[in-house]
């Protein structure tokens, strides 16, 4: 039999504290021992360092920058959604909040109209994932600009082949074989890194618009 839920009190039973935290982990979890095992069987240095341009390593550790901000948003989505949950249960809080400064701006407005406010709250909420899609979008970005510099490289290697006999060949072959690397890495890591931010990111944009939705839900203080 269905349970009863009253608007948005049915939602917080639903969302767990920390959930937001708890999920990203378990996703960072997963990335890392991807990247555990692609380095044990030497597929990551192949791809960091055998790009001569460098252009795969910046992408990897722009990776790594992405990961760790989704990681402070996904904890701090998790620490306002549990200083929420005290508010709810009578629990004021420690220092300043996103709910908490919410509330009292909505009380000084004496009853008046706060769509704006709302707007202002959804913008300070949704306004740090943006950077996160930003950097998934780089991320595909820089792939696809190894894949043309790949490819520059080897329409250059064969615009200046003057002599096609022995050494000449054999030079000509290694130039495009290097621009082939260059397009092939700097593409896969480009679309893998992206992939790995977009996850994270679908995970911190749930939790941003859920904690927005019970912000703007919430009652004043004292209010039955």
């Amino acid at each position: 039999m269905a349970r009863k839920r009253n608007g948005p009190e049915g939602l917080r039973r639903e969302d767990p504290v920390g959930a937001c935290w708890h999920r990203w982990l378990l996703i960072a979890a997963a990335i890392a021992y991807g990247l555990y095992i692609s380095n044990d069987l030497g597929w990551l240095p192949l791809l960091a360092f055998g790009d001569p341009t460098w252009l795969t390593f910046g992408i990897i550790v722009l990776f790594v920058a992405a990961s760790i901000y989704c990681g402070s948003m996904a904890f701090e989505l998790a620490r306002q959604h549990a200083v929420l949950q005290g508010l709810q249960n009578g629990q004021p809080s420690a220092g300043p909040s996103w709910v908490g400064d919410y509330l009292a701006e909505r009380q000084a407005l004496n009853g008046a109209d706060s769509t704006a406010l709302g707007d202002l709250l959804h913008e300070r909420i949704k306004g740090r994932t943006e950077l996160g899609w930003f950097s998934a979008g780089l991320q595909i970005k820089l792939g696809l600009l190894g894949t043309v510099i790949g490819f520059v490289i080897m329409l250059a290697s064969i615009g200046n082949a003057s002599d096609l006999q022995s050494q000449g060949l054999d030079r000509l072959i290694q130039n495009m074989g290097l621009g082939m690397r260059v397009s092939l890495y700097t593409t896969i890591v480009g679309l893998i890194g992206s992939m790995m931010i977009g996850i994270q990111m679908l995970v911190i944009d749930r939790a941003a618009d859920r904690l927005f939705a019970l912000i703007i839900t919430m009652p004043d203080p004292g209010a039955r």
